[in-house]
């Protein structure tokens, strides 16, 4: 596992999971805060990733608050922003698949950008045969990656059942209602997806984003599975003091938490090790909340199922190396029949009609 370290607000909002693709595009992006919504598409090499951070890159520049959504296959790009200022918030998203987004008000909230506009389609049906092998390689790779991967998700949940009887759940509703006294009470409660792990073409990639953003975390040292019980019973609190939270959720599970981020006070509780975490956070070892002691009847078994799931997990990974070489040799295909040049020019004059310096205030006029 690596961390990434952005200096951004950035998140994933879609994962390689147990269930195949997942995403939580419409969560993210079809927030009542949005006004704005501009669908991303082309295909792979065509620039995508460069024209959001431009966009995002300036937005700042002229006092916009960017949230940077990484891919969650491809950590090194991006699948959308959003930017905000006071009340006037707008998003850019990649709209190409496996990204499903269905417009609401097309023409209105949402309108489109197509990068495809500044390729050679003729040289491109020139390699038809290229680009079929090469997308044709790169979803078989997928299919086996998402097999595994369902055996990972079997595995957790193996393991999680096994676990079950031995796991203190009152003393961890009492933990979670004494750290929740710590936290200020909010306006109303809400929750967003922002998950800051992905597993996918280049390994597990953990976000530094709550380390650089964060006042305070709270270490969660995981046993037996018992870490996401304490962050779901620290959701239930955070509701009851009508919290606004980020919710990280584990890329291979979608139904289990991985991390929370209390937006009200900037405090994280994370699950996670110190050695990747740093000795500075506030450790919450959860061995205390597990009869170890009698869970020794079933060691071997449960052992076995962490084995094989470290083993699936593998194979997911390997599989996903294998997407990883059929994705460049597609980029580098559609690079070579991009005409960039007229694609930055558009880039420019849509930066200049997005953001217009009118009497010193900025002014959306797309």
């Amino acid at each position: 596992m690596q961390f990434k370290h952005t200096n951004e607000d950035a998140y994933f909002v879609a994962s390689n999971s147990a269930r195949g693709f997942y995403s939580d595009y419409h969560a993210c992006f079809d927030h009542a805060r949005i006004g704005r919504v501009f669908a991303v598409k082309g295909g792979p090499g065509t620039g995508k990733n460069r024209f959001l951070r431009e966009v995002a890159q300036k937005g700042e520049k002229v006092g916009y608050h960017c949230e940077y959504i990484y891919c969650s296959s491809d950590p090194d790009s991006l699948d959308g922003i959003i930017l905000s200022k006071g009340k006037d918030c707008l998003a850019l998203m990649d709209a190409t698949a496996p990204h499903v987004y269905e417009p609401s008000l097309v023409g209105v909230r949402e309108s489109l950008i197509d990068l495809g506009a500044f390729w050679d389609a003729e040289l491109l049906r020139s390699r038809k045969e290229e680009i079929l092998r090469c997308s044709q390689e790169k979803k078989e790779a997928y299919a086996r990656a998402y097999r595994y991967l369902a055996g990972v998700g079997e595995m957790m949940r193996v393991k999680e059942a096994m676990a079950a009887p031995y796991i203190k759940r009152d003393g961890i509703s009492r933990l979670a209602a004494l750290l929740a006294r710590e936290l200020p009470c909010g306006t109303g409660f809400s929750s967003s997806p922002a998950l800051i792990h992905s597993i996918g073409m280049k390994g597990e990639v953990v976000l530094d984003s709550y380390l650089r953003s964060a006042k305070q975390i709270f270490l969660i040292e995981d046993c037996k599975e018992s870490g996401p019980l304490l962050l779901a019973a620290l959701v239930e609190q955070a509701k009851k003091k009508e919290l606004s939270l980020r919710l990280a959720y584990h890329p291979v599970c979608p139904d289990r938490l991985e991390a929370i981020f209390v937006q009200d006070c900037s405090v994280a509780f994370v699950i996670g090790k110190e050695k990747d975490w740093g000795s500075d956070q506030r450790p919450i070892r959860m061995r205390r909340f597990v009869d170890v002691h009698a869970m020794r009847a079933i060691r071997e078994r449960y052992c076995h199922a962490e084995r094989a799931r470290k083993e699936l997990l593998k194979g997911a990974l390997l599989e996903l190396s294998s997407v990883r070489n059929a994705h460049f040799a597609l980029e580098e295909i559609y690079m070579q029949a991009m005409d960039f040049p007229k694609k930055e020019q558009f880039t420019k004059d849509f930066i200049d009609a997005l953001f217009v310096l009118q009497n010193g205030k900025n002014c959306d006029i797309i």
